[in-house]
């Protein structure tokens, strides 16, 4: 490395001190649940919200969870897992939100390691071929600036080193929320909106990688959509947050 390349680099590094601490004091990093002031290296959930937050524990459970209960008589499912139980004005809301609506990506890339943190010793996802992100319309991301629950499988993938495949799957139609909905008016937003996309690689098990799982509407189209073209086809869902 020649001598003036050694002193732009030397001064880029010096500028970069300069200039990180300042903008922390600009932009300082908060928790996203209590909104307290956190250290520049933190993370965005502080040490005390962390302990407060409605972990599932899914991952210690030998009997069905909650998650598989709803799907029973729907669709097969080879396993689910949830991180955080949701309820409105509790934490899950306030990271979910944003997370979706704060343009705030890096949320989802946190807490998808988190969940790969938690999964990574289930004998039941270790054989999983692809992490499969709910897709979103484009226009929405475009709106967004990126899919929420790829950020998440990226996250997960990144632990479990297992790849994110954002073709498998592809919405078709731009549907309203389905946050006021209830089962069957999801239901009918979601049915038959979604195209699966031919298959680069043979996969014999994939999991579905979700924000949010609620009546579980969406996630059954896309079982079924799946298992229209695939039958044999395993597949897992792993899911942020979950309703009670």
């Amino acid at each position: 490395m020649n001598k003036d390349l050694r002193k732009r680099e030397f001064g880029l590094k010096n500028w970069l001190n300069f200039v990180d601490p300042i903008s922390h004091l600009i932009y300082p990093n908060r928790c996203l649940i209590c909104d307290e002031e956190l250290a520049k290296e933190s993370k965005s959930i502080c040490s005390f919200c962390y302990t407060e937050m409605d972990f599932t524990h899914y991952e210690k459970y030998e009997e069905p969870t909650s998650l598989d209960k709803l799907f029973w008589g729907r669709v097969i499912l080879e396993s689910t897992f949830g991180l955080l139980f949701f309820e409105k004005g509790k934490s899950s809301q306030k990271i979910l939100h944003a997370l979706k609506y704060k343009s705030n990506p890096q949320v989802g890339v946190e807490f998808g390691k988190l969940i790969g943190l938690k999964v990574k010793d289930l004998e039941r996802f270790k054989r999983v071929d692809a992490l499969i992100p709910v897709p979103i319309h484009p226009k929405k991301e475009f709106d967004r600036g990126y899919n929420q629950s790829e950020q998440l499988a990226k996250g997960i993938g990144e632990i479990l080193n297992i790849d994110v495949d954002t073709h498998f799957l592809k919405k078709k139609t731009h549907t309203g929320s389905q946050t006021r909905k209830n089962r069957f008016a999801r239901w009918d937003n979601v049915v038959n909106n979604f195209d699966l996309r031919k298959r680069s690689k043979t996969y014999q098990h994939i999991a579905i990688v979700d924000d949010v799982v609620t009546t579980g509407a969406t996630i059954e189209a896309l079982v079924r959509s799946i298992k229209e073209n695939y039958p044999d086809l395993r597949i897992s869902i792993i899911s942020l947050a979950v309703t009670k």
